[in-house]
């Protein structure tokens, strides 16, 4: 049974990989090719996510056993099962930006970056990304460091009698 889920898992990681690969040259109708690109954008998002909090959580499990950061190995696979709308789908993100996010996420837990340094880098990188692919929007990851950031800002702006 675990060899029939082995090969599964190859064929999803192989089309996830075809998915991306053809998402720069894809050629047909341009709302499709538009609708492909979302769905690229909105899952790479995703992927982004995930892999910046599983730095932070990874780095948040080595702080709690005490031992010295510089020791830190950091892991982040360029393969990712991504929760969507329509079920569980397996998403390919180059190990070498797979790996910034992650590092991102752990340098966050460390409180080396602030919440506008680790938004602008990932936003930097991101724009990278989008280019690369030529989608149409950039991606724009982070999304709940923005919102925590925008909160912060609001209770700045409000006065005592507010």
């Amino acid at each position: 049974m675990s060899i029939l889920r082995g090969l599964k898992k190859k064929a999803e990681q192989k089309k996830a990989l075809a998915f991306y690969k053809q998402l720069g040259s894809i050629k047909g109708d341009p709302r499709d090719i538009r609708n492909l690109k979302s769905l690229m954008s909105a899952r790479l998002t995703a992927f982004i996510d995930t892999t910046f909090i599983d730095g932070a959580k990874q780095t948040e499990a080595f702080q709690e056993t005490g031992r010295s950061s510089s020791s830190l190995s950091l892991n982040s696979p360029a393969y990712r099962d991504i929760k969507t709308i329509s079920g569980i789908v397996c998403v390919y993100l180059p190990e070498q930006y797979a790996q910034f996010f992650c590092e991102l996420g752990s340098r966050y837990q460390s409180e080396v970056l602030t919440i506008n340094q680790a938004v602008a880098l990932a936003d930097k990188k991101s724009i990278e990304l989008s280019t690369s692919l030529t989608l149409d929007r950039p991606i724009t990851p982070l999304n709940f460091l923005r919102s925590i950031e925008s909160e912060a800002e609001d209770g700045e702006d409000r006065t005592p009698e507010d």
